[in-house]
C-alpha cells in the first residue's frame, strides 16, 4: 500500500496583514476518521480516470487540498478543479480564480451542484475521458465501458451535491456541516459513467488564522474544535474589509485592523448579547456572524478573492 503523503498547507501570503497582531500558528486537524480515508482513497484512485476536485468559490486558496493534489501528480491522474457554490460567491472574483487557474496550466470549470442538471460545464471534458478509455480498452481487445470519475476535496465544498447532480438523483447524503459522507462509495449511472464519492479529507495541519478563518466561515471544520471568538473576530474584520460594515454596524465606527476580540465584543454588545454578568456574549455573536455568512446573507460574497497580482490591469484601474 502506498503510504499517504505528509504535507503542510502553505500560508496565504495575500493575507499577512491580518496576523500580523498575533505570532502565527497552527492547528492540527486530521481526525482517525480522515486519516483512514486517506489511506483508502490511494486505493480507489487507481481505478479512476479522471479525478474531480471541488473547491468552495467563496474561499479559492483554502479549499484546495495539497497533498491530494501531490498524489494525483505522483500518478500521472488527470484532474479538473470545479469550482463550486458559485451562487454564494462574488460573480468577478470566481471569473478571475478561473481565470488564474488555467493560466497556472490547470484544467477548471465553475458549477453550482445543487441546481441544473447533467455534467454542466464538464460535459466536454467527460466526453475526451469516454473516448480516451474506450480507444484503450479497443487496442487491448476488452468491452468498452463507462468512465469512472472520483470526486473529492475537502469536507463541505459540495462533493457529494456534485455527485447527486451526475448520478440525476439523490444517491448520497449532503448536508452544511463536515463529514457526512464517512467512507467512499462508487455510484453507476449506466451509459454515462460511473462515480466515486469519497469523504472530505482536510489537510493535516491548517497554516495561520486566515486560512483558519476561511474554513470555519464555510462550514469546512466545525466550530466545536476551534478558538470560536477569535475566529469570530477575524470574519468580523474580513466582513469590513469586504466592504460589510454598514450591515453589521450601522453609523459606528468600526475598524477592520482593529483587535480581533475587542471588534467581537463592540458587535456582542450592538446586538445586545449580554450575559447575566453583564459581559458580552462572544459565542453568540460569533456562531450568528458564521450563521449569517453561510446562509448568504452579506449576499455573494468571496471570502478570499484572487490575488491582486493576477487580476487584469483594467480591473486593477477600476478599483482603485
Amino acid at each position: 500500500m502506498t503510504t499517504p503523503f505528509k504535507s503542510r498547507r502553505k500560508k496565504n501570503t495575500e493575507a499577512a496583514s491580518e496576523n500580523a497582531a498575533a505570532p502565527e500558528r497552527a492547528y492540527s486537524w486530521f481526525p482517525g476518521h480522515m486519516r483512514k480515508a486517506m489511506r483508502q482513497l490511494e486505493e480507489q484512485l487507481s481505478l479512476a480516470d479522471i479525478v474531480l476536485l471541488v473547491m468552495d468559490a467563496r474561499i479559492p486558496s483554502s479549499s484546495r487540498q495539497p497533498d491530494l493534489e501531490a498524489m494525483l501528480r505522483q500518478r500521472g491522474k488527470e484532474f479538473i478543479f470545479v469550482l463550486n457554490k458559485t451562487d454564494l460567491a462574488d460573480a468577478t472574483e470566481t471569473k478571475l480564480w478561473l481565470q488564474k487557474l488555467r493560466r497556472d496550466g490547470y484544467n477548471a470549470c465553475t458549477i453550482t451542484a445543487i441546481s441544473g442538471k447533467g455534467a454542466g460545464p464538464l460535459e466536454s471534458a467527460i466526453a475526451a475521458v469516454r473516448q480516451r478509455v474506450q480507444q484503450q480498452r479497443q487496442k487491448k481487445g476488452l468491452l468498452s465501458r463507462d468512465p469512472r470519475l472520483a470526486v473529492v476535496g475537502i469536507p463541505n465544498v459540495g462533493k457529494s451535491s456534485l455527485l447527486n447532480r451526475l448520478a440525476g438523483s439523490v444517491r448520497a447524503k449532503t448536508g452544511a456541516r463536515p463529514g457526512i459522507t464517512r467512507g467512499n462509495q462508487w455510484v453507476a449511472v449506466s451509459g454515462k459513467w460511473q462515480l466515486l464519492d469519497s469523504p472530505g479529507i482536510l489537510y493535516p495541519r491548517i497554516e495561520g488564522e486566515y486560512c483558519l478563518t476561511s474554513l470555519v466561515a464555510a462550514g469546512c471544520v466545525s466550530t466545536n474544535a476551534v478558538p470560536l471568538e477569535r475566529v469570530g473576530g477575524l470574519m468580523l474584520r474580513r466582513l469590513i474589509s469586504l466592504g460589510k460594515q454598514a450591515e453589521l454596524f450601522g453609523d459606528a465606527a468600526a475598524d477592520s485592523e482593529a483587535d480581533p476580540i475587542a471588534l467581537l465584543e463592540q458587535y456582542a454588545r450592538r446586538k445586545n448579547f449580554v450575559l447575566s454578568q453583564g459581559e458580552p456574549d462572544l459565542i453568540r455573536a460569533a456562531t450568528l456572524l458564521l450563521k449569517m455568512f453561510a446562509q448568504g446573507q452579506f449576499g455573494r460574497l468571496t471570502l478570499e478573492p484572487c490575488p491582486r497580482a493576477a487580476r487584469p490591469a483594467e480591473l486593477e484601474e477600476t478599483e482603485a
